[in-house]
Parts: structure tokens; C-alpha cells; sequence
């Protein structure tokens, strides 16, 4: 069981600006400090192109393969910045092949190209490896970057110098006994400390350009190799058997999500889940953790055509990193909420913890007509802080430390049933339901960003659902005028100017993910505003050439106030306004929630800041 503070995030979170910061992984994020730094020439140029250069090694050689982990320190150049760091975390495959003949990978602790150097076992406990041997050719430059020593100096001016020095080969230590390989005769700090240039300088391996003898800005010291395990590769179903009948389903289910960014947070899925019936009662389910969608790997399992219940073991695996020896297994799990002190304002301050149900060895779905069932989940999205992040149902987990990326769960109706997880989608011709104006927030005079959300329609307008692969969007502006989406600003996305935009299509300026649609206006001096009084909002949904479309659905902005109105053909009867404690209040004042009653008896929220 793991313990984390619990984070609620609802905007984007801004990354570190830190230059040179290097992120690694998936989930193990390691930052480093910069220093000046100054690229000398090399020394020594009549070194360049000595005996024992090789071809550049890229195929793994015949022999018994054996991985190590690495420890020790070095530098090394990335982005035109100098970091010092701990070898810690990296690996080195090593080939023990025939007559003696050792191949390393990757010889270099920061230098990842696949390339190996060749060497031999010397008087029964050392491995040499000829130095000059190029780990890689660079078309680019028409040179080789190759195998040299050397060593990191401060300059006078505070600055950091290379010099290399004369070798023709580097020596290895086997010791068998305690199962390690060291590095022989380097010498530099073992304690790092990024601020103190000291720790930038040592004595060892390095690398230099064939073509001006530049240095390539690699040295390492007190490298030490120890034996690993190495962890097999599971099978990850990218395919599934030719023949199978695929059902697709639309998501309706929530989740509770671990973001080493966004923290813990939960929300309800959208996108697709995929079912797929082959041979001899055997089924397939792509994507079945909603927080893993991107992967489109699949899990099998069992059907039983009597009950339509669908069986599949936990511990399958929905991806894998190679590289880093991981990946994401399916299990059954809990997550739970506890208080854990009080916050600076001296409310209650929660923590969110987990549990893997190591007994449940197997998940079970069900068919039912045009549904598509999770069995045996607890939970309530809708339930209040913080109970609504306490859910049992179908957990995501990393192999290697079984710390929890995600939960899903099935939703629970105004009785307390539990909804399906997905319904099944027919793509067929349409109107689809009107978008839903939701909220207009403006920043006021502020320099940031003033903004307006529609929720989008999920059925037509006889309540069946739809697929919104199919739907795009319109925006019109004052005076009706249709939006332009130009591909210049939005050149991540747009190859041309489009009036519609997919459902599917993410940018900086608007986004689709959970079924909403938002879009930026800054206040900020200089910048046109695209509109002023109003924005509206239609949706098209289009099948086999047939397109069909919503209402257009305006929010209404009036100049000179903060005070937004919702503008959905409905007729008002009346208007109340909270704080963001929930109390109510005679007046907008600050930030505050505006709740709007329909004669119909509906309402509608919006933020108001006045």
C-alpha cells in the first residue's frame, strides 16, 4: 500500500523553465543545475585515427548477453549545457562471446546510440578495450565520434576544460566473487554537488569528434558495473486473431488518476472500448483502463455465451518499456481517502491511499443487449469531497514499483445502481443534440486569459448516443460571423484554414478531452479580440457523407460588466449568487458562483468575478 497527498488540479500545471532540464522515463524525473561552461579544443592531435579504430559496432554480437547496472559519477554536455550526475539509474549490456572477445553497449553512461565497443578478457580478470573505437558515425558531420581519455579541468576564469590524454586502452577489473566490473585508474569526486564546479571535474572516460578533434563532452570516473537480473519482456497484445467480431462501445465510466504533474485527480471517461469475439469462447478488450487509451493494446479472456459474462485474469500487461525494464499490468484495486491534518487555513487536509487486491485474480464484464457492464465496482464521481475519490474497480499499476497510475470505476445512477461502462455506438446518420452554453470567465483587466466552455452533445436528439468521432464544431463570433481556425496559428494541428474542427483535434487554444469544448480570448493590450458580445457554438455530426447539425447555442458577454448570461432560449426566473465557500450572497462580489433558475425548473452555473 502506497500514501500520497492528494492534489486537486483543475488547470494546466507549467513545467519548470529551468534550460536544460532533461526528462527521462515515464515516471522517474530526475532535474540537474547548469554551469558555465567553456568547449576546448582537444589536445594531443596526433592521436586522431591511431591503430585499433573499428567500424562503428551496431548489431549485437554472438555470445551470452548479461546486463549491469551502473554507479559512478561523470559529466557530460546536453543542449550546450554541462550537467555532473550520479551514473546511477543507467545500465551497460555486456556480450561474453567466443575466444575471449567481450562487446560492451553503449560504453558511455550518458550516451545512448545502441552502438558497442570490442574488447577482450586479459589475464583472466581484467577486460581491455582498445580506445579510438568509434561508437558512432554522424552522416551529418561525416565524422565518428571515438573512445579516448581524459579529463575535466577548471579554467581560470572559472570556466571548465577538457584535455585528453594518451592511451591506447582502458582496463576493467572482474571481480567474480562479489559480481562487479570497475573502471581502473580514474580518479574525480564521488559526492556531487551541481552548484560546486569541483565536482565537474575528473579523470576518465571520454569522447571526441573525429573530424576537428573537439571534445564530444562526456567524461566518466569510478564507474562500477554490477550484475542484474534481466527482467523478460511479458507479451503485450498489439493484434488480435484474424476473425473476430468487434463491438465498439462509447465509455461511461469515471477515474480516479496518479499524475507525477497533475497530482490526483478524477473525472468520467469519454472515447472508445472495444470488444473483440474470436474462436473457441475467447474474447479481447482494447483499451480497458480509460488512462491508457493511447497504448490501443488489447487483454484477453473468456466468454460465457449463456450469462454474457466476460472473464479476464489480472496481471496482463497493457504496455512495456523495454529500455527501462516496466510496464503497465491490469489489476483490481481500492483507493480511499483519510484525513491528514489540517491545511494553512485550518480545514481538514486529506491524503488519498491504495490497495491491490492480490486475492482477485480475475475481472468480470458483462453483454447485456446494447450495454456493456464492469462487475463488482464501488464508487460515486458525484459523490462530495472526499468521498468521491473512494472507488473500487479496475486499477492500473507499474510493474516495477506497483505504484497505482489509475482506477476505474462504473458510475451510479440517482438510485445507486451501476451504470455501464460503455454503450454501444452505431454510426449512423443524425441530428445531433444542441451543445450546452456552460460558463464565461473573464479575467477583467488582467494580462492573462479570459475564457468560455459548451459542453458537447453525447446523443442525437431523440437521446440515442452518438459517436463523436463523427463531430466537428463551428464557433460564430458577433454578428454571426463564423470562426476561421487559421492553420498559421494553429500550425501543431492544421495543414488549412478550417471552419470546422473535429472533435478529435488538440491544441494550445481549445480542447475536446472530456467532452467540452473551451476557448481562449486574452485582454492583454495589443491582441485583437475575435469577439466582444457573444460566442456560439454549433455542432455537426456527419456519417457516410450525410451531415447533420445542432442549433447554434450562444453565451452571451455584456460590454462593461462581468456578469455573464447564458443565452439558451430559455426564459429566466431567477438568479442567486454564492461564494466559493457555498454561503450565499445579496450581491456578486469577487468570485463568485452564479446560479441560474429556469421556469423550466433547470439551472445553470456560471463564474462570475466582479
Amino acid at each position: 500500500m502506497k500514501k500520497f497527498s492528494l492534489l486537486l488540479i483543475a488547470a494546466v500545471v507549467a513545467m519548470s523553465a529551468s534550460a536544460g532540464i532533461s526528462f527521462k522515463g515515464t515516471h522517474s524525473l530526475k532535474s540537474k543545475r547548469v554551469i558555465n561552461t567553456e568547449m576546448t579544443k582537444l589536445q594531443g592531435k596526433a592521436l586522431k585515427n591511431k591503430a585499433n579504430n573499428l567500424r562503428v559496432i551496431n548489431e549485437q554480437p554472438a555470445g551470452e548477453l548479461k546486463s549491469y547496472n551502473r554507479s559512478g559519477q561523470g559529466v557530460y554536455v546536453s543542449g550546450g549545457y554541462l550537467y555532473c550526475s550520479q551514473q546511477d539509474g543507467s545500465r551497460m549490456d555486456i556480450v561474453w562471446g567466443e575466444d575471449g572477445k567481450v562487446y560492451l553497449k553503449d560504453i558511455l553512461f550518458n550516451f545512448g546510440a545502441g552502438t558497442w565497443v570490442e574488447g577482450e578478457i586479459f589475464d583472466g580478470i581484467y577486460i581491455k578495450v582498445p580506445l579510438n573505437q568509434s561508437i558512432y558515425w554522424s552522416e551529418d558531420y561525416q565524422a565518428d565520434i571515438n573512445l579516448c581519455w581524459g579529463r575535466t579541468y577548471l579554467t581560470e576564469d572559472n570556466k571548465i576544460g577538457f584535455e585528453r590524454i594518451e592511451k591506447d586502452e582502458i582496463l576493467y577489473a572482474i571481480d567474480e566473487e562479489a559480481g562487479t566490473i570497475t573502471l581502473l585508474d580514474t580518479e574525480g569526486p564521488s559526492e556531487l554537488d551541481s552548484s560546486d564546479p569541483n565536482s565537474y571535474c575528473g579523470l576518465g572516460l571520454s569522447a571526441y569528434w573525429t573530424d576537428d578533434d573537439s571534445w564530444y563532452g562526456n567524461v566518466e570516473w569510478n564507474t562500477m558495473l554490477t550484475e542484474r537480473e534481466i527482467v523478460p519482456a511479458p507479451t503485450v497484445i498489439t493484434e488480435i486473431p484474424e476473425g473476430c467480431e468487434v463491438y465498439t462501445y462509447y465509455r461511461n465510466s469515471s477515474y480516479i488518476a496518479n499524475s507525477a504533474f497533475f497530482g490526483i485527480y478524477n473525472g468520467t471517461t469519454d472515447g472508445k472500448i472495444k470488444v473483440a469475439f474470436g474462436q473457441d469462447g475467447k474474447v479481447y478488450i482494447q483499451n480497458p483502463v480509460w488512462w491508457h487509451d493511447g497504448y490501443n493494446t488489447w487483454v484477453e479472456g473468456t466468454y460465457d455465451w449463456m450469462t454474457g459474462i466476460i472473464t479476464i485474469p489480472t496481471g496482463q500487461y497493457l504496455s512495456w518499456n523495454a529500455e527501462y525494464e516496466y510496464g503497465v499490468q491490469l489489476v483490481w484495486g481500492s483507493t480511499y481517502t483519510f484525513e491528514d491534518g489540517v491545511d494553512e487555513d485550518g480545514n481538514p487536509a486529506y491524503s488519498l491511499s491504495y490497495e491491490i487486491d492480490d486475492r482477485t485474480t480475475e475481472i468480470q464484464f458483462q453483454i447485456d443487449d446494447d450495454c456493456f457492464y464492469l462487475l463488482g465496482s464501488e464508487g460515486d464521481i458525484n459523490a462530495e469531497f472526499p468521498l468521491n475519490y473512494n472507488a473500487t474497480g479496475l486499477m492500473s499499476i507499474y510493474s516495477d514499483d506497483q505504484s497505482m497510475t489509475s482506477l476505474e470505476f462504473a458510475n451510479r445512477d440517482e438510485n445507486g445502481y451501476a451504470e455501464p461502462m460503455g454503450n454501444i455506438v452505431n454510426a449512423v446518420p443524425a441530428v445531433p443534440a444542441n451543445p450546452t452554453a456552460d460558463e464565461w470567465y473573464d479575467c477583467g483587466n488582467e494580462g492573462g486569459y479570459s475564457r468560455f466552455y459548451f459542453t458537447l452533445p453525447t446523443t442525437d436528439v431523440d437521446g440515442n448516443l452518438i459517436d463523436p468521432e463523427y463531430l466537428s464544431v463551428s464557433i460564430y463570433t458577433d454578428d454571426d460571423q463564423i470562426f476561421t481556425f487559421d492553420a498559421n496559428t494553429y500550425n501543431y494541428d492544421l495543414t488549412e484554414d478550417m471552419t470546422e474542427i473535429p472533435y478529435w483535434i488538440f491544441s494550445s487554444g481549445y480542447d475536446f478531452h472530456a467532452g467540452y469544448f473551451y476557448f481562449y480570448r486574452t485582454n492583454a493590450d495589443g491582441y485583437d479580440q475575435f469577439f466582444n458580445h457573444q460566442i456560439g457554438v454549433q455542432v455537426h455530426y456527419t456519417v457516410n457523407g450525410v451531415k447533420n447539425s445542432s442549433d447554434i447555442v450562444y453565451l452571451e458577454v455584456f460590454p462593461g460588466s462581468n456578469v455573464n448570461e447564458i443565452n439558451t432560449g430559455k426564459t429566466v426566473a431567477g438568479v442567486r449568487y454564492y461564494n466559493v465557500a457555498g454561503q450565499e450572497m445579496a450581491q456578486p462580489s469577487g468570485m463568485t458562483i452564479q446560479v441560474t433558475t429556469y421556469t423550466d425548473g433547470t439551472t445553470s452555473a456560471a463564474k462570475v468575478v466582479k
